[in-house]
């Protein structure tokens, strides 16, 4: 019994991964003809898979996208067979009238092979492990704990005119006379002014687990990419701030200073690297999606790569600001969805721009 458990397991193991690695596109083809046969469905079903194809390379980010167009788009022609997969026909509709065939298709797409090929034809990969070049990064996750929000301040300017009137009258006649006076008074007030508001005051917590996690994303994509991937620690030896130098920063901070940045970028320098990359993924926004009734929560991503070979810091690719959310029954499962949406983003975004640039 043990001994079919075990292929049992390993084959439901590979399927689960396939399924991970697979993208559902959909596609649609039609095709003209003057006289239906057995050939026509076929043709209209290859043309619904090159429509699902450019859909999913509409997914392509542009440096992706500027790989493709230039060099890359024969090469993934001749490999759509093994692209492609799981094609299911959802509809089919002959117009006899005007001889015509639409088929429409669902199909799945291997996302792990498309990044092969980007890899295998970057520059990086083009190079012994020897020759791969130092990759180190500074990948942080904090999370928003406090926010003291200030009261608006309003200034008021009131200015009021007050006009008064006079009116006299007189008459008389031969035995008698009368005088009479009235006074009558209008007010004019006008205001305007102007309001101040002072920027909320918070406080984060450097999440630990999830740096570790941030670490992991790295460490696999940079390797993949055919990066070396060092650690942050290395770092303190050229004169790095110590990691909890760089906690206490970020625990007041929503972003580096400008100072600590550079000194950790010097000491790349000094420690031979040929990149450095630096980042941070902040949690924020914890409530209940209206909708689903699930815990969400935010998490936005900034993440920037140096090339410092030459001695100096030339930045070479960044994300900025990109907010990912993730909906969960567990709201710490919900923040550890997104940490990983908002990171895998960022290293695919730096990673296909540095493959576009031929970046070793």
């Amino acid at each position: 019994m043990k001994l079919n458990i075990l292929p049992l397991l390993i084959t439901c193991l590979l399927f689960v991964s396939l399924v991970i690695e697979a993208k559902e596109v959909r596609g649609v083809g039609s095709v003209k003809y003057s006289m239906f046969n057995k050939d026509v469905q076929p043709e209209a079903i290859e043309l619904a898979k090159l429509d699902a194809w450019k859909s999913y390379t509409a997914s392509f980010t542009s440096a992706q996208m500027a790989m493709y167009q230039s060099n890359l788009k024969s090469q993934f022609t001749t490999e759509l067979p093994n692209l492609i997969s799981n094609v299911r026909v959802e509809a089919e509709k002959n117009d006899k009238k005007a001889k015509v065939l639409n088929i429409a298709i669902r199909a799945e797409i291997n996302d792990a092979l498309v990044s092969d090929i980007f890899r295998r034809n970057s520059a990086a990969a083009n190079q012994n492990y020897k020759a791969a070049s130092n990759f180190g990064s500074l990948f942080l996750a904090k999370v928003v704990v406090s926010q003291k929000r200030f009261d608006e301040r309003r200034t008021e300017v009131l200015s009021t005119k007050t006009q008064s009137t006079l009116d006299e009258d007189y008459a008389s006649d031969n035995n008698s006379s009368i005088d009479s006076a009235s006074n009558s008074e209008m007010s004019v007030r006008e205001t305007g002014g102007s309001s101040v508001s002072k920027r909320a005051q918070t406080e984060y917590s450097v999440n630990e687990d999830y740096n570790a996690a941030l670490a992991d994303i790295v460490s696999e994509r940079l390797e993949s990419a055919g990066y070396s991937p060092l650690e942050y620690v290395e770092l303190t030896d050229c004169g790095a701030p110590f990691i909890e130098d760089v906690y206490g920063e970020f625990r007041s901070n929503a972003s580096m200073s400008s100072r600590m940045e550079k000194s950790i970028r010097d000491a790349a320098v000094v420690c031979s690297w040929s990149y450095i990359g630096i980042g941070s993924v902040t949690l924020s926004g914890h409530r209940t999606d209206s909708a689903t009734g699930l815990r969400a929560v935010d998490a936005n991503v900034a993440y920037s790569v140096w090339n410092i070979e030459d001695g100096r810091a030339r930045r070479v690719a960044s994300v900025r600001n990109k907010t990912h959310t993730a909906t969960h029954q567990s709201e710490l499962a919900a923040e550890q969805e997104a940490v990983i949406r908002a990171a895998e983003y960022a290293l695919d975004i730096v990673i296909s721009t540095l493959q576009q640039k031929s970046v070793r």
